[in-house]
């Protein structure tokens, strides 16, 4: 039975659609990576995925052919209109996750109708490797095959293949040399790869960048094997096998997309005179000029492939502009009216960003810095004039930071009367994820380590400064600022703290979205072995009311005031299921859903609510207790069972005998339907 309308559901906003869709979109990745970690779904399985999907990255290579495994050839409505095709009535477009992070339609192209796709002509092994050969030189690195020649550049920037090695197992071993080239250690395998080669995550790396690069520049693929991925994963349950998995992988479809953009914008060669004997620089510089080879030049590399030092350089220069802009500002004024002092705005380095369209953009050109990089970084985007203007416009900013200190993005807060998102993070770029960054973790990092301080996880940035300035010997305060939680901020957690030692306590605001955003992050700190705790703060107030109102004491008692999460997660469900709780169907059925969060506990923490949820239902605990184990089993429920969603009133029906009838629930054998 399906669960009728209700007012809650009709005032559902785009908001929460679009955040239900993430969830969904982010389970089919986890899944999908899960997959290639046990085997059910191959590596080369998914390489063949990545060919035909990875310049829109590497999750999208999963979400594609979970929706339409036989797509080929994706793209958006628009795109297709540019290429003479028309997406056909009726049909549902693919989502896919943009560069920022937002989903997005595509459409396969069997979804549409039009002028046929001219396909590319076959290439032969030798024309394979004599494009790869100009690749390499293009990339300014010597390609050595027994010319003769002394080389007298960089020998990192130097890669020799034995002369006497056949066209396809050259271009192999040409493809995954490169893939080194290009990684961030940019170190090559040793000359005598087929004594010494690499091993592990490196070598499924490079070896699935060739594989790509091959199939984009001719040669064959079907020699190319591969170790299963918990091989090199990791079989250790202490490590994130799943973690390293999605790292190769994007790592891959990154480096590959790189490679395959350079090879596309190389013109046709002879392959006749195109490997040894092409005029490659002693000095390693790339192949030399001639007036028949040359070509116009190259655009813009694309965002995502500048280098990261090239846009955390960007970020610094942008973020010294934010700083240096704060001072005489409606943000200072902001800020300090809410408590956060000169001194405090100082020590977490907050910043303005002008209203004007390229006022940072200017800024950044003139120390230097191309518009890709800063496009790349964050920092500008393409306004509707296509002319390049600031991210960030007339908002107060903090800074996000690596591991290492280093800024990588920025949240910004408007104005209040302004219109737009109150806060706006730096959208996903190489260096920043949102679903993955804490704000407020480097600054607290060293006071995780210390004794007596717990991790707590607040909302916004105003709360994390807030908490870390007045209480530092309780909580140390991260924030995932306008994402849910998740298990990549929780390894970036625990790499900084014992959550096995000192758990986790969850502070959002005190309304009713903080409540549901607490019980939302249940399901993923219920695998936190220490004490996962929350607190009650005062209905409409937030932990950033520790600076704004200092005097009052009611924020600064709810914050030392913690009970378990488990508490408001099962009273959330008991309250949603059964209502009032007047019926003794509603009784139950409130148990039974209870029972499967009952159920994920440890044996202590489930003792506490099997009473709680007794208490609070006036069922006998034996039953509770039965239900909890239902769950735990997998036991299918009787008949009678009413599903949690599917009886917002009770059943019309007689109902057998239950230690949740109390005498006050009694009534006639028929049940009056409640409007």
């Amino acid at each position: 039975m399906s669960e009728p309308s209700s007012p809650e559901h009709e005032e559902t906003g785009p908001e929460d659609k679009r955040q239900r869709q993430l969830d969904f979109l982010d389970g089919i990745a986890e899944n999908s990576v899960a997959a290639l970690l046990d085997g059910r779904l191959g590596w080369v399985a998914w390489l063949e995925q990545a060919r035909r999907h990875g310049r829109y990255g590497f999750i999208n290579t999963l979400l594609i052919p979970a929706q339409r495994p036989a797509a080929t050839d994706v793209r958006s409505y628009d795109d297709w209109l540019k290429r003479g095709r028309q997406v056909l009535r009726g049909e549902t477009g693919l989502r896919i996750l943009s560069r920022s992070g937002k989903p997005r339609p595509v459409f396969d192209i069997a979804q549409t109708d039009g002028a046929a796709i001219e396909e590319a002509a076959p290439v032969s092994t030798a024309e394979g490797l004599a494009r790869l050969a100009r690749l390499t030189g293009d990339l300014g690195v010597y390609l050595d095959r027994g010319q003769g020649w002394t080389y007298l550049g960089d020998p990192d920037r130097r890669l020799s293949i034995a002369p006497e090695l056949e066209d396809l197992k050259a271009a192999t071993l040409l493809a995954h040399q490169l893939a080194h080239v290009l990684d961030a250690q940019g170190r090559p395998d040793a000359a005598n790869l087929d004594r010494e080669p690499c091993h592990g995550a490196r070598r499924a790396f490079a070896d699935s960048v060739a594989f790509l690069l091959l199939a984009e520049a001719g040669p064959p693929t079907g020699h190319l094997s591969f170790s299963a991925p918990r091989s090199w994963a990791g079989a250790d349950e202490r490590a994130n096998a799943a973690g390293a998995v999605r790292l190769v992988g994007e790592q891959v479809v990154r480096t590959a997309s790189r490679l395959r953009y350079r090879l596309s914008k190389l013109q046709p060669v002879d392959p006749a005179a195109a490997v040894p004997q092409e005029r490659t620089s002693i000095q390693g510089k790339g192949p030399a000029k001639s007036r028949r080879s040359k070509q116009p030049p190259e655009p813009g590399v694309p965002a995502a492939d500048r280098p990261r030092d090239e846009m955390l350089a960007a970020i610094e220069d942008a973020h010294g502009f934010f700083v240096d802009n704060l001072a005489g500002s409606w943000g200072a004024s902001y800020l300090a009216r809410r408590g956060f002092t000169a001194n405090v705005q100082a020590r977490w380095q907050a910043g303005h960003a002008l209203p004007s369209r390229q006022a940072l953009v200017e800024h950044l050109r003139q120390r230097g810095h191309h518009d890709e990089a800063i496009v790349a970084a964050g920092l500008g985007k393409l306004g509707v004039d296509g002319e390049l203007i600031d991210f960030f416009r007339d908002r107060v900013l903090l800074p996000f930071r690596n591991d290492d200190g280093a800024v990588i993005g920025f949240v910004g807060r408007r104005q209040d009367s302004f219109e737009g998102p109150k806060y706006l993070n730096t959208p996903d770029t190489v260096l920043f994820h949102k679903r993955e960054v804490l704000f407020g973790l480097h600054e607290a990092g060293d006071r995780l380590a210390a004794q007596g301080v717990r991790p707590l996880l607040v909302e916004g940035p105003l709360d994390v400064i807030a908490v870390n300035t007045v209480m530092p010997e309780s909580y140390a305060a991260v924030a995932t600022c306008g994402t849910a939680i998740n298990p990549a901020h929780l390894n970036a957690l625990s790499r900084h703290t014992d959550l096995a030692a000192r758990g986790l306590v969850v502070a959002l605001d005190g309304d009713a979205a903080g409540r549901a955003g607490a019980v939302r992050a249940w399901r993923h700190l219920i695998g936190i072995t220490g004490p996962v705790e929350t607190v009650r703060l005062p209905t409409g107030r937030d932990p950033a009311d520790l600076l704004d109102n200092p005097g009052d004491t009611d924020v600064h008692t709810a914050l030392h005031s913690v009970f378990p999460l488990a508490d408001l997660v099962v009273d959330d469900t008991l309250e949603r299921v059964g209502r009032t709780l007047e019926f003794a169907e509603n009784r139950l059925a409130a148990v039974r859903a209870a029972a499967t969060v009952i159920a994920g506990l440890s044996p202590d923490q489930a003792a506490r609510q099997v009473a709680r949820v007794a208490s609070r239902t006036q069922c006998d605990p034996a039953e509770v207790t039965a239900a909890v184990a239902s769950a735990i089993t997998r036991d299918p429920p009787s008949d009678l069972a009413p599903a949690a969603n599917d009886f917002p009133t009770p059943p019309d029906l007689q109902p057998p005998p239950s230690p949740c009838e109390s005498p006050a629930a009694a009534r006639p054998p028929r049940v009056r339907r409640t409007k």
